[in-house]
Protein backbone atom coordinates (compact mmCIF):
# COMPACT_ATOMS: atom_id res chain seq x y z
CA UNK A 1 0.00 0.00 0.00
CA UNK A 2 2.97 2.32 0.43
CA UNK A 3 3.20 2.78 -3.34
CA UNK A 4 0.06 4.96 -3.22
CA UNK A 5 0.50 8.70 -2.83
CA UNK A 6 -1.75 10.39 -0.22
CA UNK A 7 -3.57 12.31 -2.96
CA UNK A 8 -4.53 9.15 -4.88
CA UNK A 9 -8.08 7.83 -4.60
CA UNK A 10 -8.33 4.09 -4.06
CA UNK A 11 -10.95 2.44 -6.28
CA UNK A 12 -10.02 -1.26 -6.07
CA UNK A 13 -7.81 -3.55 -3.99
CA UNK A 14 -8.02 -7.20 -4.99
CA UNK A 15 -6.17 -10.11 -3.42
CA UNK A 16 -5.46 -13.09 -5.66
CA UNK A 17 -4.34 -16.39 -4.15
CA UNK A 18 -3.14 -19.35 -6.22
CA UNK A 19 -2.66 -22.84 -4.83
CA UNK A 20 -0.47 -25.23 -6.81
CA UNK A 21 -0.33 -28.94 -6.13
CA UNK A 22 3.08 -30.24 -7.21
CA UNK A 23 3.10 -34.07 -6.92
CA UNK A 24 6.67 -35.35 -6.73
CA UNK A 25 5.82 -39.06 -6.86
CA UNK A 26 4.00 -40.72 -9.81
CA UNK A 27 1.64 -42.55 -7.44
CA UNK A 28 0.19 -39.18 -6.35
CA UNK A 29 -1.17 -38.65 -9.85
CA UNK A 30 -3.48 -41.62 -9.28
CA UNK A 31 -4.90 -40.37 -6.01
CA UNK A 32 -7.03 -37.66 -7.57
CA UNK A 33 -7.63 -34.15 -6.20
CA UNK A 34 -6.84 -33.29 -2.63
CA UNK A 35 -8.77 -30.88 -0.46
CA UNK A 36 -7.42 -28.23 1.89
CA UNK A 37 -9.09 -25.60 4.02
CA UNK A 38 -7.88 -22.05 3.39
CA UNK A 39 -8.45 -19.39 6.07
CA UNK A 40 -7.59 -15.71 5.67
CA UNK A 41 -7.37 -13.55 8.79
CA UNK A 42 -7.05 -9.81 9.25
CA UNK A 43 -4.50 -8.90 11.92
CA UNK A 44 -6.21 -6.23 14.00
CA UNK A 45 -3.34 -5.20 16.29
CA UNK A 46 0.34 -5.81 16.93
CA UNK A 47 1.13 -9.07 18.71
CA UNK A 48 3.86 -9.21 21.32
CA UNK A 49 6.23 -12.15 21.32
CA UNK A 50 4.89 -14.89 23.56
CA UNK A 51 1.25 -13.79 23.26
CA UNK A 52 -1.54 -15.80 21.62
CA UNK A 53 -1.73 -14.50 18.01
CA UNK A 54 -5.27 -15.86 17.54
CA UNK A 55 -6.60 -13.20 19.92
CA UNK A 56 -5.52 -10.45 17.53
CA UNK A 57 -7.02 -11.88 14.33
CA UNK A 58 -10.42 -11.61 12.64
CA UNK A 59 -11.55 -14.23 10.12
CA UNK A 60 -12.20 -12.84 6.62
CA UNK A 61 -12.50 -16.02 4.56
CA UNK A 62 -12.72 -19.76 5.18
CA UNK A 63 -13.33 -22.23 2.38
CA UNK A 64 -12.24 -25.61 1.11
CA UNK A 65 -10.20 -25.88 -2.06
CA UNK A 66 -9.82 -28.93 -4.29
CA UNK A 67 -6.21 -29.28 -5.39
CA UNK A 68 -5.62 -30.64 -8.87
CA UNK A 69 -2.81 -30.29 -11.37
CA UNK A 70 -4.27 -26.98 -12.55
CA UNK A 71 -3.75 -24.09 -10.07
CA UNK A 72 -6.75 -23.22 -7.91
CA UNK A 73 -7.44 -19.48 -7.83
CA UNK A 74 -9.23 -17.47 -5.13
CA UNK A 75 -10.01 -13.76 -5.50
CA UNK A 76 -11.02 -11.46 -2.63
CA UNK A 77 -12.18 -7.84 -2.77
CA UNK A 78 -10.24 -5.97 -0.06
CA UNK A 79 -11.11 -2.42 -1.10
CA UNK A 80 -12.75 -1.27 2.21
CA UNK A 81 -10.01 -2.95 4.24
CA UNK A 82 -7.23 -1.51 2.06
CA UNK A 83 -8.71 1.98 2.46
CA UNK A 84 -8.40 1.66 6.24
CA UNK A 85 -4.82 0.38 5.83
CA UNK A 86 -3.80 3.78 4.48
CA UNK A 87 -4.27 5.33 7.93
CA UNK A 88 -1.17 5.34 10.17
CA UNK A 89 -1.10 2.43 12.61
CA UNK A 90 -3.85 0.42 10.88
CA UNK A 91 -2.02 -1.90 8.46
CA UNK A 92 -1.01 -5.08 10.28
CA UNK A 93 -1.42 -7.27 7.19
CA UNK A 94 -3.11 -10.63 6.65
CA UNK A 95 -2.40 -14.20 7.73
CA UNK A 96 -3.14 -17.22 5.53
CA UNK A 97 -3.49 -20.70 7.04
CA UNK A 98 -3.79 -24.02 5.22
CA UNK A 99 -5.16 -27.20 6.80
CA UNK A 100 -5.54 -30.61 5.11
CA UNK A 101 -9.00 -32.14 4.80
CA UNK A 102 -7.96 -35.62 3.69
CA UNK A 103 -7.68 -37.00 7.23
CA UNK A 104 -4.20 -38.42 6.71
CA UNK A 105 -2.44 -38.04 10.10
CA UNK A 106 0.88 -37.47 8.35
CA UNK A 107 -0.56 -34.30 6.81
CA UNK A 108 -1.79 -32.75 10.07
CA UNK A 109 1.23 -30.48 10.35
CA UNK A 110 0.90 -26.69 10.82
CA UNK A 111 1.59 -24.76 7.63
CA UNK A 112 3.64 -21.85 8.98
CA UNK A 113 6.07 -19.51 7.19
CA UNK A 114 9.60 -20.78 7.56
CA UNK A 115 8.68 -24.29 8.72
CA UNK A 116 10.69 -27.20 7.34
CA UNK A 117 8.28 -30.07 6.73
CA UNK A 118 9.22 -33.76 6.59
CA UNK A 119 9.43 -35.18 3.09
CA UNK A 120 6.09 -37.00 3.26
CA UNK A 121 4.36 -33.83 4.43
CA UNK A 122 6.07 -31.65 1.84
CA UNK A 123 4.77 -33.95 -0.88
CA UNK A 124 1.20 -33.42 0.34
CA UNK A 125 1.11 -29.64 0.74
CA UNK A 126 0.53 -27.16 -2.10
CA UNK A 127 2.56 -24.16 -3.04
CA UNK A 128 0.81 -20.87 -2.29
CA UNK A 129 1.25 -17.59 -4.16
CA UNK A 130 -0.43 -14.30 -3.32
CA UNK A 131 -0.52 -10.93 -5.05
CA UNK A 132 -2.35 -7.68 -4.39
CA UNK A 133 -3.66 -5.60 -7.29
CA UNK A 134 -4.44 -1.97 -6.47
CA UNK A 135 -6.22 0.45 -8.81
CA UNK A 136 -6.13 4.14 -7.94
CA UNK A 137 -6.87 7.53 -9.48
CA UNK A 138 -4.73 10.63 -9.09
CA UNK A 139 -7.09 13.60 -9.46
CA UNK A 140 -4.17 15.93 -10.19
CA UNK A 141 -3.21 13.96 -13.25
CA UNK A 142 -6.56 12.50 -14.32
CA UNK A 143 -5.18 10.75 -17.36
CA UNK A 144 -5.90 7.15 -16.58
CA UNK A 145 -6.35 4.81 -13.70
CA UNK A 146 -3.06 3.48 -12.46
CA UNK A 147 -2.78 -0.25 -11.98
CA UNK A 148 -0.16 -1.35 -9.51
CA UNK A 149 0.96 -4.89 -8.80
CA UNK A 150 2.60 -5.74 -5.51
CA UNK A 151 5.38 -8.28 -5.44
CA UNK A 152 4.55 -11.88 -4.60
CA UNK A 153 4.36 -12.77 -0.93
CA UNK A 154 6.27 -13.33 1.24
CA UNK A 155 7.84 -9.90 0.66
CA UNK A 156 11.55 -9.51 1.32
CA UNK A 157 12.49 -6.05 0.01
CA UNK A 158 16.15 -5.17 -0.27
CA UNK A 159 15.60 -2.31 2.18
CA UNK A 160 14.43 -4.57 5.03
CA UNK A 161 16.77 -5.48 7.87
CA UNK A 162 18.82 -8.58 7.09
CA UNK A 163 22.38 -9.87 6.93
CA UNK A 164 24.38 -8.60 3.95
CA UNK A 165 27.47 -10.22 2.47
CA UNK A 166 30.81 -8.66 3.43
CA UNK A 167 34.13 -10.32 2.72
CA UNK A 168 37.10 -8.97 4.67
CA UNK A 169 40.50 -9.47 3.03
CA UNK A 170 43.24 -9.12 5.64
CA UNK A 171 45.47 -7.47 3.04
CA UNK A 172 43.02 -4.58 2.86
CA UNK A 173 43.44 -3.85 6.58
CA UNK A 174 47.20 -4.46 6.67
CA UNK A 175 47.06 -7.69 8.69
CA UNK A 176 48.60 -10.03 6.11
CA UNK A 177 52.06 -9.90 7.75
CA UNK A 178 51.00 -11.48 11.04
CA UNK A 179 47.97 -13.62 10.07
CA UNK A 180 49.00 -16.87 8.41
CA UNK A 181 45.55 -18.25 7.72
CA UNK A 182 42.93 -17.57 6.62
CA UNK A 183 43.70 -14.79 4.15
CA UNK A 184 40.21 -13.40 4.72
CA UNK A 185 36.71 -14.43 5.71
CA UNK A 186 33.01 -13.72 5.12
CA UNK A 187 32.18 -11.40 8.02
CA UNK A 188 28.80 -10.03 6.82
CA UNK A 189 26.98 -7.09 8.37
CA UNK A 190 23.44 -5.97 9.25
CA UNK A 191 21.65 -3.32 7.28
CA UNK A 192 18.10 -2.30 6.51
CA UNK A 193 14.92 -0.85 7.94
CA UNK A 194 12.64 -2.23 10.64
CA UNK A 195 9.28 -1.31 9.11
CA UNK A 196 5.79 -1.34 10.57
CA UNK A 197 4.31 -3.85 11.20
CA UNK A 198 7.34 -5.73 12.50
CA UNK A 199 7.05 -9.33 11.29
CA UNK A 200 8.46 -12.38 13.08
CA UNK A 201 11.05 -12.80 10.35
CA UNK A 202 12.76 -9.61 11.56
CA UNK A 203 13.41 -11.11 15.02
CA UNK A 204 12.18 -8.04 16.86
CA UNK A 205 11.83 -7.78 20.62
CA UNK A 206 8.54 -6.72 22.20
CA UNK A 207 10.09 -3.29 22.74
CA UNK A 208 10.92 -3.07 19.02
CA UNK A 209 7.35 -4.07 18.09
CA UNK A 210 5.95 -1.21 20.17
CA UNK A 211 8.59 1.22 18.94
CA UNK A 212 7.64 0.57 15.30
CA UNK A 213 3.99 1.15 16.22
CA UNK A 214 4.79 4.52 17.82
CA UNK A 215 7.06 5.40 14.87
CA UNK A 216 4.16 4.81 12.45
CA UNK A 217 2.09 7.31 14.43
CA UNK A 218 4.88 9.83 15.04
CA UNK A 219 7.71 9.35 12.50
CA UNK A 220 9.43 12.60 13.46
CA UNK A 221 9.41 12.07 17.20
CA UNK A 222 10.31 8.37 17.41
CA UNK A 223 12.93 6.60 15.27
CA UNK A 224 12.63 3.08 13.91
CA UNK A 225 14.41 0.30 15.81
CA UNK A 226 17.96 -0.44 14.71
CA UNK A 227 19.05 -3.37 12.56
CA UNK A 228 21.75 -5.13 14.58
CA UNK A 229 23.43 -8.57 14.82
CA UNK A 230 21.60 -10.99 17.11
CA UNK A 231 23.62 -14.13 16.37
CA UNK A 232 27.33 -14.31 15.64
CA UNK A 233 29.77 -17.17 15.21
CA UNK A 234 33.55 -17.52 15.76
CA UNK A 235 36.39 -18.19 13.36
CA UNK A 236 39.80 -19.78 13.90
CA UNK A 237 42.95 -17.87 12.99
CA UNK A 238 46.57 -19.01 12.70
CA UNK A 239 48.98 -16.13 13.35
CA UNK A 240 52.37 -15.00 14.68
CA UNK A 241 52.37 -13.52 18.17
CA UNK A 242 54.78 -10.84 19.39
CA UNK A 243 57.49 -13.47 19.95
CA UNK A 244 57.08 -14.91 16.43
CA UNK A 245 55.42 -18.04 17.79
CA UNK A 246 52.73 -19.63 15.63
CA UNK A 247 49.44 -19.53 17.52
CA UNK A 248 46.02 -20.99 16.72
CA UNK A 249 43.19 -19.12 18.39
CA UNK A 250 39.40 -19.07 18.16
CA UNK A 251 37.95 -15.56 18.05
CA UNK A 252 34.34 -15.17 19.15
CA UNK A 253 31.69 -12.99 17.50
CA UNK A 254 33.47 -12.58 14.17
CA UNK A 255 30.75 -13.59 11.68
CA UNK A 256 27.23 -12.12 11.55
CA UNK A 257 24.85 -15.06 11.06
CA UNK A 258 21.51 -13.39 11.78
CA UNK A 259 20.14 -9.88 12.18
CA UNK A 260 17.18 -8.46 14.04
CA UNK A 261 15.43 -5.25 15.09
CA UNK A 262 16.28 -3.86 18.51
Amino acid sequence: MSVLQPVELLSLAQLEIKLHWMPLRPVELLQGPRAVSLSIYKVIRATLRGANPQANRRLLLSQSVQLQLEPAKIIMDLTPLAESWRKPGHNYGLVAELSPLSGDPRELIPFLPGNTLPLEAALSFPLIEASLVVVSLNPHQCRSRQRRNAVHLPVTPSTVCKARRLYIDFKDVGWQDWIIAPHGYMANYCHGECPFPLSESLNGTNHAILQTLIHSLDPQGTPQPSCVPIRLSPISMLYYDNNDNVVLRHYQDMVVDECGCR
